[in-house]
C-alpha cells in the first residue's frame, strides 16, 4: 500500500497520467472483501456474468470492464503477484464466456463478454532482487491476464533492487530520475497510447553495482536484526 516500494512508482505513474488528462481510480486489493474463487463456474452456466459470492468484487468488475487501462501494481512475491492480487484476478471469470475462440496470435482463449472491449494492461512492479530476470514470472502473469481479457499489454514499469530505491531516497541519494521516468511513462501512455522503451529503461536503470547492493542491504539487515553469527542464516 502507501508504505511499499511499489507505491513510489505507482504514485508517480498515476500523477503523469492525471497530468495528461486521465481520470484515475485506485482499488487496493487488500482493502477489499474478496472471497476465494471456488471454480464452480456458475457465473458461466447458471447466472452468466454474475458470481455466486456477494462481496466487493462485483463493483470492481463493473469498473474494470469499462476502464481504458488496467494498471496492475504488485511487488514480486515468491516469483509472482501478491496473494491478494491473485485472489482478485481469479475472480474476473464473469467477464468471460465459456466458449472458445482463436485469437489473433493463433492461441485459443475464451470469448469476451459483450461489455468487455480491447483496451490496455500495464504492470507496475518492484522486487528485492538485483536482477531484472526476477520479474519474468510476474510479467508473464500480467501479459496472460491481458490476453484473457482481450487487452493489449502496453508494457511494464519494473524496478529491480527496489528495496534500495526507498533506502537511498531516505538517505539523500539522487534517485529522482527514476521516479520522474515513472511519471513520464504515465504521461506518455495517456498522450500517445504507448510508453517509450527509453522511458521504461530509465525506470529500471541500475542504482548501483550488484556487490554494492548486497553489501548495503546486508549491513542494513545486520543493524535491524542484531546479527548473531550461527543464529541468523547468512549474517556475520
Amino acid at each position: 500500500m502507501e508504505r511499499g516500494n511499489t507505491f513510489l512508482l505507482l504514485e508517480r505513474f498515476l500523477a503523469g497520467a492525471v497530468d495528461a488528462g486521465a481520470t484515475v481510480e485506485r482499488v487496493a486489493a487488500y482493502a477489499l472483501h474478496v472471497e476465494q474463487c471456488e471454480a464452480r463456474m456458475r457465473c458461466w452456466y447458471s447466472t452468466p456474468g454474475v458470481c455466486i459470492h456477494k462481496d466487493d468484487v462485483s463493483d470492481v468488475l463493473d469498473r474494470l470492464s469499462v476502464a481504458d487501462v488496467l494498471v496492475l501494481s504488485s511487488p514480486v512475491h515468491v516469483g509472482g503477484m501478491t496473494g491478494g492480487m491473485v485472489r482478485l484476478m481469479e475472480r474476473v471469470m464473469p467477464l468471460l464466456s465459456p466458449y472458445f475462440e482463436v485469437g489473433e496470435d493463433g492461441r485459443t482463449r475464451h470469448v469476451l463478454s459483450p461489455h468487455s472491449e480491447k483496451r490496455m494492461v500495464v504492470l507496475v512492479s518492484t522486487c528485492g532482487y538485483y536482477e531484472e530476470e526476477a520479474f519474468e514470472p510476474i510479467v508473464c502473469q500480467a501479459k496472460d491476464l491481458g490476453r484473457s481479457l482481450g487487452r493489449r499489454f502496453a508494457g511494464a514499469l519494473l524496478r529491480p533492487h527496489g528495496l534500495a530505491l526507498r533506502f537511498m531516497q531516505a538517505r539523500g541519494y539522487d534517485v529522482d530520475d527514476v521516479l520522474q521516468a515513472a511519471e513520464n511513462a504515465g504521461r506518455e501512455l495517456v498522450r500517445d497510447g504507448a510508453m517509450k522503451e527509453s522511458t521504461l529503461a530509465a525506470v529500471r536503470r541500475p542504482l548501483m553495482s550488484r556487490d554494492e547492493f548486497v553489501d548495503m542491504m546486508n549491513s542494513a539487515f545486520d543493524r535491524r536484526l542484531g546479527c548473531q553469527p550461527g543464529h541468523t542464516p547468512g549474517c556475520g
